[in-house]
């Protein structure tokens, strides 16, 4: 755990200010946190006299430009099936949000095929908050990005391999045209929350930011759907919505240059479970 990170009083802080702010100060309670040992964030359940509230500090100054946009922009149609955001201070990388009740969807939660039915149907009300963009060249710069990884992954991955991983992911630069809409772009049971009824939610939106409605499929393609098609089935049914051959195209040059990015964070922070993870999906794609 990096020794840096912020202490609890800090979050604690937070929601006394904003709970002040609307009429209701005093004591806070601190109700539970996360921490994890990557270090890139500290998110804490406080109590308040406005009732429960959560408090997230972000490492990234990115992800916390990106998360306050995403709340501020497209997750408020979401209602309380996510967080709204409260308060910022964007120069603490401190939000605070409304608390909403639920536990990761971990488990058999996270294979649970109304879960995800109820995540694709989520998933698409993100998508339609704000009009959807055209793009063009999309296509040909996702495959130029991919490039630019696999120059430098070349003492991460085997040669060979990055050679069939770029010829999988080749038939991306005939992608003309794409819509960009408000993606989540870390979409997947981590960032699900289910409660006792079994109502899905969806929270973290630090990596909020438009593009390909079937980017946000990559997190899901790498895990919960291999082997599981009915999750696949069941989450595109609450979406309505099905991949066309272009969708699949992006998708699958997407999850390449998502694995390379993932290897290169996992070496990076020592987190050899991810790495393995990231491998076998590699390892999927370029004998697939």
């Amino acid at each position: 755990m990096p020794s840096d990170l912020p202490p609890s009083s800090v979050l604690l802080d937070a929601a006394t200010t904003w709970s002040t702010s609307v009429g209701h100060g005093g004591a806070v309670e601190l109700v539970e946190e996360w921490l994890w040992p990557h270090g890139q964030s500290r998110v804490a359940r406080v109590r308040t006299g406005a009732g429960d509230v959560v408090v997230k500090w972000e490492r990234s100054a990115r992800n916390v430009e990106r998360e306050v946009e995403a709340l501020r922009r497209y997750v408020p149609v979401l209602g309380d099936d996510a967080g709204q955001l409260l308060a910022a201070d964007v120069d603490a990388h401190v939000l605070v949000m409304t608390h909403v009740p639920g536990t990761l969807a971990a488990g058999a939660a996270a294979l649970d095929l109304d879960v995800h039915r109820q995540a694709g149907a989520l998933l698409a009300r993100l998508h339609a908050s704000a009009p959807a963009v055209p793009d063009e060249g999309y296509g040909e710069r996702l495959l130029a990005e991919l490039d630019e990884k696999i120059s430098a992954h070349a003492g991460l991955v085997d040669a060979a391999d990055l050679v069939r991983l770029r010829t999988v992911a080749a038939p991306v630069a005939h992608v003309r045209s794409v819509r960009l809409v408000p993606a989540h772009r870390d979409y997947g049971p981590r960032n699900w929350l289910v409660d006792a009824v079994g109502h899905a939610r969806v929270i973290d939106f630090a990596h909020c930011e438009p593009s390909p409605w079937a980017v946000d499929l990559q997190k899901l393609t790498m895990r919960e759907w291999r082997g599981r098609p009915d999750l696949e089935a069941a989450f595109l049914e609450g979406y309505g919505r099905v991949p066309d051959d272009e969708d699949r195209l992006v998708l699958r040059a997407y999850v390449a240059l998502s694995t390379l990015a993932i290897i290169t964070w996992s070496v990076a922070h020592d987190d050899p479970a991810f790495e393995a993870e990231a491998r076998s999906v590699l390892a999927g794609l370029v004998t697939g």
